[in-house]
């Protein structure tokens, strides 16, 4: 990546807020309206309702008057209008039926979206294998960056908009590397502090068994693996940049979810920006239960930019 791409100004133009309506979709519209603010983008607030039939017995569709669904949703998004992060601001509402993940993207593409947001419940572990998860359906599938904010979040500057302190998280691969000029423009914007950080997973142990061990050399293997890391690091910034903001280059040795978020509870920083691996289908992703991006989000205490590979 060449010194002018990283200088390259990110701009958002057109941002798009994914709600169910929940406290956590609530939470995300504070962002969302502040980001549309920070840009002077145009905001459309989007609601879709879910195509499964409703009733144990076939009929035919009711028209759009005897919709009690629809109604509903006519009704909570005419009542955004009365929350605080909204005020005197225009923004466009979308109502729309059908599968989630295809009624968004065909939004992406038809209003040229920028930036997706929503709000998540966070499902884990088990929950998150039966269940699957939205968040992670649209930020692996949708073409744009997404900006996700967590349950964690609620009541922690929620909608803030000034981004001072960025923790950019890199595997050294396509998709963290597409994410690096999302991170640099967003914390230039207030001259504030970047973090570059690198997590290594723990070192194979050299016998299992009663008397495991590390091995003599852990040490040496750590330095040598920090030490490494560290040089490509410094490698995604080439000698010279001016950035506009501070850096740091930090190298973790641990599971990397929970390094992740270690550094991000440390630092107290007000975003966490990261590649995902595409995904083509939303099956695929329903089973990835314990995907490093998915864990992140869920457990960030501020909002999570996911940009895709």
């Amino acid at each position: 990546m060449t010194t002018t791409e990283l200088r390259t100004g990110v701009c958002f133009k057109n941002i798009l807020l994914a709600t169910d309506f929940s406290d956590a979709s609530n939470n995300a519209l504070a962002y969302a309206a502040a980001f549309s603010r920070l840009h002077e983008a145009k905001l459309f607030v989007a609601h879709v309702l879910s195509p499964e039939p409703r009733m144990p017995i076939p009929v035919e569709p009711l028209p759009p008057s005897l919709d009690r669904f629809r109604l509903e949703a006519e009704r909570n998004l005419k009542n955004l209008a009365t929350e605080e992060s909204l005020q005197h601001m225009s923004y466009d509402e979308i109502l729309e039926e059908g599968p989630i993940g295809d009624v968004v993207s065909n939004i992406i593409r038809q209003k040229e979206i920028d930036l997706l947001v929503l709000g998540t419940h966070a499902r884990t572990g088990l929950k998150k294998l039966l269940l699957g998860s939205v968040a992670e359906e649209l930020f692996r599938l949708v073409p744009c960056p997404v900006l996700t904010v967590g349950r964690a979040v609620i009541g922690r500057n929620a909608g803030k908009a000034e981004i001072r302190r960025v923790l950019f998280v890199t595997d050294f691969g396509a998709a963290s590397l597409n994410a690096l000029p999302y991170a640099i423009s967003l914390v230039n914007e207030s001259a504030g502090m970047l973090t570059l950080l690198h997590v290594v997973p723990p070192m194979p142990v050299s016998d299992v068994g009663p008397f495991w061990y590390p091995g003599t050399d852990l040490v040496e293997r750590q330095e040598t693996s920090r030490r490494s890391s560290l040089e490509r690091l410094q490698k995604l910034i080439p000698p010279g940049t001016d950035l506009g903001c501070g850096l740091d280059l930090m190298v973790g040795f641990d599971f990397v979810p929970e390094g992740i978020l270690k550094v991000a509870s440390e630092r107290q920083v007000d975003l966490i920006v990261m590649g995902v691996k595409r995904s083509s289908t939303a099956r695929a992703v329903a089973h990835l239960p314990w995907a490093i991006g998915h864990e992140v989000v869920c457990q960030a205490k501020c909002p999570v930019l996911t940009v895709r590979g």
